[in-house]
């Protein structure tokens, strides 16, 4: 039986309508994509708590000098860091709904860490929530066809993703498909899934969110497994979304800089030939003479090459 059955509780209806306007929020201030230097640093919050709720010893200033690195230590703690960086590299091109892409990703994950990386496991587990045990086993009969309807459930469940990506993490978890990793692995993919609808998602670092909240995690986990209803996890991991998405939120209102949202509306409109007039439709907070000092910057840095001037000059890009 697939560990689908959840209620929902009153505060996961508030949840859902504040995230929604966040989401919406991030949307409109074009922060879907944040500035490169942003996703450096969420990219090592990320690769970080994901594993540090794991036991992964490593502070983030050694992850961000990992992260940089080409040749990594041969300890454990590096492998993590580095094969975590990687998979994170690797999901925009894997289908979240796909067992072979899922299988795929734990081999990446748990490369030079588990001698069956990328393949199912064989014989029973013990379950354990943080440090500690649960009062069950997880079998490993069947687990092929139950990641399949765990997955073919995510995609199509009628409840908003929001929900159903916490009832996959849960899932995942619960399941236990591998031998090693599973909870890294129900992470990444509930990231995954989100992905498919909000591309901030690719880059948001709500696994630092459940770093900082570690026991609650476990326990709601360890919860969720006793009572057969995944509702209170649901409510739990919707929170960190919400706060992870309210941090984005407070951190960029004032920080897209000329030198951020020339390379952002370039890679949002795909267009070769602009006028100002056309750039500031996505910037309509700025002036026309802040939006003329943007692109006089981005022809300086050689971004662009312009026809004529003033309100009738033409932009071309230079790739």
């Amino acid at each position: 039986m697939l560990p689908t059955t959840y209620s929902l509780h009153n505060r996961v209806l508030l949840l859902l309508s504040s995230i929604s306007h966040k989401l919406g929020e991030v949307k409109a201030a074009h922060l879907e994509r944040p500035s490169p230097l942003l996703q450096k640093a969420y990219r090592v919050s990320s690769v970080h708590a994901t594993v540090a709720v794991d036991g992964n010893p490593l502070d983030p200033k050694p992850v961000a000098d990992l992260l940089v690195e080409h040749q990594h230590p041969p300890e454990p703690t590096a492998i993590e860091v580095a094969n975590t960086n990687h998979v994170l590299d690797l999901l925009p091109e894997l289908d979240p709904y796909m067992a072979n892409d899922f299988r795929r990703a734990h081999g990446a994950l748990m490369h030079n860490l588990a001698l069956d990386a990328g393949t199912y496991r064989t014989g029973p587990v013990e379950v354990m929530y943080g440090e500690h045990y649960a009062s069950r086993q997880a079998p490993a009969h069947d687990l092929a066809s139950q990641m399949e309807e765990l997955l073919h459930f995510t995609e199509n469940d009628e409840a908003p993703m929001l929900i159903t990506s916490c009832v996959l993490h849960y899932g995942i978890v619960y399941l236990r498909p591998f031998s090693a990793g599973n909870a890294r692995m129900a992470r990444l993919w509930q990231r995954r899934a989100l992905m498919t609808h909000w591309p901030v998602f690719n880059f948001l670092p709500v696994e630092a969110f459940i770093l900082r909240t570690e026991p609650a995690y476990h326990a709601a986990l360890e919860y969720a497994d006793r009572q057969g209803d995944c509702g209170g996890f649901i409510t739990y991991m919707m929170e960190q979304i919400d706060e992870a998405l309210q941090e984005l939120l407070m951190a960029q209102r004032t920080v897209l800089r000329s030198g951020d949202r020339v390379p952002l509306f370039l890679e949002e409109k795909r267009l070769s030939r602009f006028t100002r007039k056309d750039y500031r439709r996505m910037y309509p907070e700025i002036s026309t003479a802040t939006a003329s000092r943007d692109l006089a910057e981005a022809v300086r840095e050689k971004l662009l090459v312009r026809s004529g001037e003033g309100r009738t000059a033409v932009y071309m890009t230079t790739k």
